[in-house]
């Protein structure tokens, strides 16, 4: 008996979310987004490569001193991992990366391959409210509640209000 060879699986219509990008890719379709300085030093690396270490630490939620980066000719570190936060600190603050995925998404809507059946909405980035007992009741002492708490399981009456 002979077993025919595996079929190639089917390409789907739409891919994961890219963690990284060629050259190409990134000069054609995230570069033009971007804000770039007018005058001092530009990225001795280019813009490419910190764009994909900066695309690693928000795919994963890797801490921005973890980024793996590579080394240089001289064996030293290409880029500080500071300055991947320092760019994308920036690029966040004057609308880049928004101006990006908005044109990202239209550019897949245009092309018939935005699957909104793929996206959902996540908060794990959202920002906490700080003081959030403040915010609970006013008349609420934690003191007189932990007390009133070992009270009750060792006597157990209910708390007096």
């Amino acid at each position: 008996m002979t077993s025919s060879p595996p079929l190639p699986a089917a390409k789907p219509d739409s891919t994961a979310i890219p963690v990284q990008f060629s050259a190409q890719e990134f000069a054609a379709f995230i570069l033009p987004y971007l804000s770039l300085p007018k005058r001092g030093p530009q990225c001795k690396i280019g813009y490419h490569k910190p764009f994909n270490y900066l695309l690693k630490v928000l795919y994963t939620g890797m801490q921005w001193k973890e980024v793996p980066i590579d080394t240089g000719p001289e064996g030293k570190a290409e880029l500080h991992y500071t300055g991947v936060f320092k760019l994308f600190a920036r690029w966040a603050k004057d609308g880049s990366l928004e101006r990006a995925f908005l044109a990202s998404v239209k550019h897949l809507d245009e092309a018939k391959k935005l699957d909104l059946s793929l996206l959902h909405g996540d908060g794990s980035n959202t920002v906490a409210k700080k003081g959030g007992r403040a915010l609970a009741t006013v008349a609420t002492n934690t003191r007189r509640a932990r007390k009133c708490w070992r009270l009750s399981i060792i006597t157990g009456m209910s708390c007096p209000r």
